[in-house]
């Protein structure tokens, strides 16, 4: 017993060990070492340019987002971490759109744009997470941005209610031209229902009694409005909002042209079903915000970070009690929790996207951290662990990022 007693608690200060290491490195917002040498070694080991690495390449191409993703995802996610804690700097671009930061605010939002220099001068609370600050006009701390806890799950759950909505509504017109007369569907997917639609015999749909969603019953699951349907959008959006970074991406610059392209994070985008939001350049060669900086934020870059934000866990939720359990049993009689759904899934998966995050907390600790926890060298400066990604296993995950 007492055995077993000293090996739970030798466990548990591991992680705890793990767990105080990762917080010293994780800072809301990191400089870049190579730019910033000091004496702590604190900051990004790798620069700007080795971040990019070969672009996006494909999983034969060493060191391109595609092979690094498909090869090492928790490599892959560490560096989109970093890249969203990195501090940019003028000679990468960073800036105000407009007017050096000075004029009318009231009438040209983009005075106030590109005052961050980091995503985590907006979504850094927690410290060092993505979570909430501020936003495009207002200082970090004025302001709460929302916080970006589970942001993955949110787009899956906006696509696969989408797919839910536009399935019936296909029903509908099916049924109408077979019947030769009206046919009304109601539109629920995962308990939440969206009105009711009405097909015509001519291929026609009233959408009238649409409710909560679009005509075109695509949902919109990013920003208070919901104006944007993917990570891939809101990173390129924001980029170029809130930092002043324009970033060059030939997959949403297909979709907004009508092609269809499947996003480094599996997101699927058709221009011609959607409307998707263009890039703010069109090309490598486009200076958009005419700052002398070219190819500003590259595909890989982009990469990185829809990875990242794709795999962030959602939110805990605390203990409750018999206060909160009381509440609950409130919410539930007054029917509030009938649109207040207390409960979403995603469709089952052989490996479901959120499971990530969990599978990379309980990796053995890396190259670095195993010999300050004592747990021995590691041969080559990789964790002999295997982590399973989808139908594939990785043998070794970097310690580099």
């Amino acid at each position: 017993m007492k055995k077993a007693l000293v090996t739970k608690f030798a466990v548990l200060m591991i992680f705890i060990g793990v767990f105080a290491m990762l917080s010293t490195s994780g800072i809301a917002q990191l400089p870049d070492k190579t730019q910033t040498p000091n004496a702590a070694n604190e900051g990004i080991a790798k620069s700007y340019t080795e971040q990019v690495g070969a672009g996006r390449g494909d999983v034969l191409t060493l060191n391109s987002s595609a092979f690094i993703m498909a090869r090492d995802p928790f490599r892959a996610v560490r560096r989109g971490r970093q890249l969203f804690q990195r501090k940019f700097v003028r000679s990468q671009g960073q800036g105000p759109l407009a007017g050096d930061g000075q004029g009318d605010i009231q009438t040209n939002l983009a005075i106030g744009a590109g005052l961050a220099d980091s995503c985590a001068a907006c979504h850094g609370r927690p410290r060092g997470s993505a979570g909430f600050g501020g936003d495009v006009v207002t200082r970090p701390d004025s302001r709460d941005a929302p916080h970006l806890f589970g942001l993955g799950l949110k787009e899956m759950l906006a696509d696969e209610i989408t797919a839910d909505l536009r399935a019936i509504r296909a029903s509908a017109i099916a049924d109408a031209r077979r019947l030769n007369r009206g046919v009304t569907k109601q539109l629920i997917s995962k308990g939440i229902r969206y009105g009711s639609i009405t097909a015509s015999p001519n291929g026609a749909v009233n959408t009238s009694e649409v409710d909560g969603v679009n005509p075109d019953l695509r949902v919109r699951p990013f920003f208070v409005q919901g104006g944007t349907i993917s990570i891939r959008e809101f990173l390129v959006g924001a980029f170029n909002a809130e930092m002043g970074l324009q970033a060059v991406d030939p997959d949403l610059q297909t979709a907004a042209g009508g092609g269809r392209i499947v996003t480094a994070g599996g997101m699927v985008l058709d221009g011609a079903l959607d409307s998707i939001e263009a890039p703010p350049t069109t090309g490598i060669n486009d200076d958009a915000d005419a700052d002398g900086v070219t190819n500003e934020i590259p595909q890989s870059i982009v990469d990185f970070e829809e990875f990242y934000l794709l795999n962030y866990f959602k939110a805990g939720t605390g203990a409750g009690n018999s206060r909160t359990r009381q509440g609950l049993a409130l919410m539930n009689e007054a029917r509030c929790t009938s649109c207040h759904l207390p409960e979403m899934k995603t469709a089952e998966r052989a490996e479901p996207r959120e499971d990530l995050a969990r599978k990379l907390l309980l990796l053995v600790p890396l190259a670095g951290m195993r010999s300050q926890l004592g747990l021995g060298e590691v041969a080559d400066g990789a964790a002999q662990q295997l982590l399973v990604f989808g139908e594939r296993e990785i043998q070794g995950a970097s310690s580099g990022a």
